[in-house]
């Protein structure tokens, strides 16, 4: 199997599939319909994710696998080919396979949805651009982090890998880390992100702030690589206008 260009195989899918092909709008799967990916009233987590399965998917729940137990169903909007304008990803993950809890097994779920959408402002503060859903339309809403980085898309992929999937999310921070730094760094160098992930690992704050330069540069590395994965973007300064408390 070839390596993957993002944190997986299955992530690199659905970015394939969600380009813009020089439509104004793309889903995942294919025939995703807005109306009918809604939650219907009393409508339980398991049932939703069976009809969205077998409306959508042919029956198939690999068919959204990121992961045996990640599954997504997305829908994007945009104009002149590069300005993000509205975002719907939602997302199950499970404590089984898919295939197993789309069959009835026993085990544990949780809902998250990215809305990004400028006609549903809300309240004042209220729905930070982007933000994310654990469950309904209901408050709370949180603010998905990435600062005013406008590709909320890979951004919101990236949380749910450095949640849910941390080992292969590290994997793709440490391939392209190597890159960068036999690209940029003086023969004799040392490399400082092994000592910064066992810091983390094993609680030493102090390191990390000692190594806050090293840090600083990794994550804006990071930044680059990820904006290289998905060029359609939102307005990062957006962001900052429905920021609230003032982050910066």
């Amino acid at each position: 199997m070839s390596e993957s260009q993002s944190f997986s195989i299955g992530v690199d899918r659905l970015l394939q599939y969600v380009r813009t092909y020089g439509r104004a709008e793309s889903c995942y799967p294919l025939t995703l319909d807005d109306a009918q990916s809604r939650r219907k009233p009393n409508e339980c987590l398991r049932q939703w994710f069976v009809r969205m399965v077998d409306q959508f998917c042919r029956s198939d729940p690999k068919l959204v696998a990121l992961e045996d137990n990640l599954a997504a169903f997305v829908r994007l909007g945009w104009k002149d080919k590069k300005q993000l304008l509205y975002a719907n990803i939602q997302t199950v993950r499970t404590t089984c396979d898919l295939d197993d809890y789309y069959l009835g097994a026993e085990a544990e779920a949780i809902y998250l949805r990215l809305d990004f959408d400028y006609k549903t402002l809300g309240d004042p503060f209220s729905h930070p651009l982007a933000h994310i859903h654990l469950e309904g339309d209901l408050s709370p809403r949180f603010a998905l982090d990435g600062g005013n980085g406008g590709n909320i898309v890979v951004d919101y992929l990236e949380f749910l890998y450095r949640n849910y999937v941390p080992g292969k999310w590290l994997q793709w921070v440490q391939r392209e880390w190597a890159k960068e730094f036999a690209e940029t760094s003086d023969e004799g160098t040392i490399d400082p992100l092994p000592t910064i992930v066992h810091a983390f690992a094993s609680s030493q704050f102090h390191v990390l702030r000692s190594y806050a330069t090293q840090l600083e540069r990794i994550k804006q590395m990071l930044r680059k690589r990820k904006d290289k994965l998905f060029g359609l973007h939102m307005d990062g300064s957006d962001r900052v206008i429905l920021e609230y408390p003032l982050a910066r």
